[in-house]
């Protein structure tokens, strides 16, 4: 396997598996809980194998009691090196941690548990932040309530740890069992081991560790983990591998079409084939793709543009199963990489072509351009290989690039299915080469500057200078005030505009006749976007300490669900009037029907979208307290009903 993202630390991994597992007997007495199978044949710690793999970490010590070696030893082989306790039982997980830690050959390491899945975007953070302190945890600031009730919770101050445990406050978030650790670490472990005995745990340690201010986090969020510790989790574990390993698939580098759109569909066709243990060649999969392309150009070439328009998009998914099978049937090769980006280059380069004959070219220009936009067909992946492809910086560029080949082949598919060859030409020519020439720019080292001497400017003068120190809640106050009042003044003065220029004739600018009506609505919705925007950034910041007394109030929450909840609340509200005010800023506005429909069309969708956000949001983090809240109602009508008989 071949790590997405080259630039980052490749360091050793520990994965605890040592522990009793009890809550899984009788199951855990004839295997270990970890090599309980998800599906047939992929077990919990197959899965934390694969994704450590996949991100080029091949140096991996399985830790675990001396009865379980057999079973590990026996599946991975010389695969990884497994260690074992000097003991069967009478010690904690901090015992395993420095078990496994002597076994290392690096000042760095990561530590993970043996019975956690987790989708593979947490460890390529981890990897990215890596970690000058002796621990740095995964932090999730908003877990589901169950988890919330039983997690090690972390509290934070001022962006710094300050506290973990399970009786901690709840209302930061929880760690998620998987650690970078320095050698710092294992000082601090040894001296916990030798403070609380041989039963002490990891938690204890990172107590110690953030007295000495060595415990940093990262914050996961919104990412996928659990926990498998019982017979139901086992069963909800085997019921999200499907969404785990479908989100393993999604590059880091996908472009945005490929990500919203392409892999929605080809990752569930992949993930279905590997879980039924149907395997179809890679490379078959990438000539099909390719034919399918083919066949799409034909088509152009014989007028048939709705079919060839469907066979492009239809390509564009298929050629992306071709990597995701041979990843999850752990068949990728480089002869596999190597024929899939040749194929894909020469198939965009027949539908240019195809295009290209569909077009009466009258001056020498526009063939130059034809010539410009088939280059383009190479140059924008020729430049990003230079750049450095699997480098975060470059990544980061193409995950959001209007350029990248899905965005090129939607684009393709939707200028053939309306006939509108010219402009597909355009944008083949000029937009791949504005973002080739982009990263060409973004990749220049910049030249050693003149550095100014490390001294006073004479005369030194000295000022006695009194600053008010004002509050972040002042600040935003001042805002949210100036930014109404100027808004409110400005909307006024507009209006009274309106009576003088009501009567006045249309102006012509450019051949299009604007109503003085159309430009003052205009510059009314300039105003209000404009004001409103700096509103809406203090009345954010507002809900922010709001959010901190309603933890407080409702307790078993935590502070990310209570903001997100509080955004999405506001973002409806705020779609709401945007829906009620729209059509009217619009009225006069050339092709303003159109416009104003599209718009309400957008609003509509958005609405709909934290609509479902905040439903998802109040299942996951709400329903504990208000579970909580109706058992304590039930409970005193109860005690009512009762009290009214006697």
């Amino acid at each position: 396997m071949v790590a997405f993202i080259t630039n980052v630390r490749r360091p050793p991994a520990i994965i605890l598996a040592a522990g009793k597992a009890t809550r899984m007997q009788p199951y855990s007495l004839e295997v270990p809980k970890a090599l309980f199978e998800l599906a047939p044949n992929l077990t919990v710690l197959d899965l934390t194998i694969r994704w450590l793999r996949e991100e080029g970490i091949n140096d991996i010590i399985i830790v675990t009691r001396p009865s379980l070696a057999r079973f590990f030893v026996e599946r991975y082989g010389d695969s990884v090196k497994v260690v074992t306790t000097d003991r069967e039982e009478g010690f904690g997980n901090l015992y395993s941690f420095l078990t496994g830690v002597e076994a290392v050959d690096s000042s760095e390491y990561l530590v993970l548990m043996s019975d956690h899945i987790f989708e593979p975007e947490i460890l390529r953070r981890m990897l990215r932040k890596g970690g000058s302190r002796a621990f740095t945890l995964s932090l999730d600031r908003n877990p589901p309530w169950d988890k919330l009730e039983e997690g090690l919770k972390v509290v934070l101050e001022d962006g710094e740890v300050k506290e973990v445990g399970k009786d901690a406050v709840p209302h930061y978030g929880i760690d998620t069992g998987i650690f970078y650790c320095t050698e710092k670490a294992e000082v601090i472990a040894r001296e916990t081991i030798e403070e609380k005995g041989e039963k002490a745990t990891i938690a204890d340690a990172l107590r110690k560790a953030i007295a000495y201010g060595e415990v940093s986090y990262v914050d996961v969020t919104g990412l996928i983990w659990m926990d498998v510790d019982t017979p139901e989790e086992l069963e909800e574990a085997r019921k999200i591998l499907p969404l785990l390993l479908r989100r393993s698939l999604i590059k880091p580098g996908d472009g945005p079409v490929s990500r919203y759109i392409n892999r929605q569909i080809s990752t569930r066709l992949s993930v279905s084939l590997f879980l039924r243990g149907i395997y179809i060649s890679p490379n078959l999969i990438s000539l099909l793709a390719f034919s399918l392309m083919g066949l799409a150009a034909v088509l152009i070439y014989r007028g048939f543009l709705l079919p060839a328009a469907l066979l492009i998009q239809l390509s564009s998914i298929i050629d992306g199963m071709d990597g995701e099978v041979a990843r999850l049937f752990g068949t990728a090769s480089k002869f596999g990489g190597l024929l899939d980006a040749f194929l894909d280059r020469y198939s965009d380069l027949l539908i240019v072509a195809a295009m290209g004959t569909g077009i009466n070219f009258r001056e020498p220009w526009q063939i130059f351009l034809l010539g410009l936009a088939a280059g383009n067909v190479f140059v924008t992946s020729y430049v990003s290989h230079l750049a450095g492809w699997s480098t975060e910086r470059v990544i980061r560029l193409r995950a959001w690039s209007p350029a990248s080949r899905d965005v090129r082949l939607l684009v393709a598919a939707v200028a053939t299915a309306l006939g509108m060859f010219w402009p597909f030409l355009w944008y083949m020519a000029l937009v791949p080469l504005a973002f080739s020439a982009y990263m060409v720019i973004a990749s220049r080292i910049p030249e050693k500057p003149i550095k100014l001497e490390k001294r006073t400017p004479k005369p030194e003068v000295k000022v006695k200078k009194v600053r008010k120190k004002v509050t972040p809640l002042e600040a935003n106050l001042r805002v949210l005030l100036a930014s109404s009042i100027k808004l409110t003044l400005w909307v006024i003065v507009i209006r009274l505009f309106y009576g003088l220029v009501a009567d006045l004739e249309p102006l012509t600018i450019l051949d299009l006749a604007v109503s003085p009506v159309t430009v003052l609505n205009v510059a009314e919705f300039i105003v209000v976007v404009y004001f409103g925007y700096r509103i809406l950034l203090s009345i954010k910041s507002l809900l922010d300490l709001l959010s901190k007394w309603l933890v407080r109030e409702m307790g078993l929450v935590t502070e990310a669900a209570v903001k997100r909840a509080l955004a999405d609340i506001f973002y409806l509200a705020l779609i709401s009037l945007l829906i009620m005010f729209v059509p009217s800023y619009l009225e006069g506005v050339p092709l303003g029907g159109i416009v104003s429909k599209v718009a309400l069309l957008v609003l509509l969708f958005l609405f709909l979208l934290f609509f479902y956000d905040l439903a998802k949001l109040f299942y996951r983090s709400f329903k504990g307290f208000f579970d909580r809240q109706i058992a304590r109602i039930a409970e005193r009508l109860s005690v009512a009903v009762e009290g009214e008989e006697e």
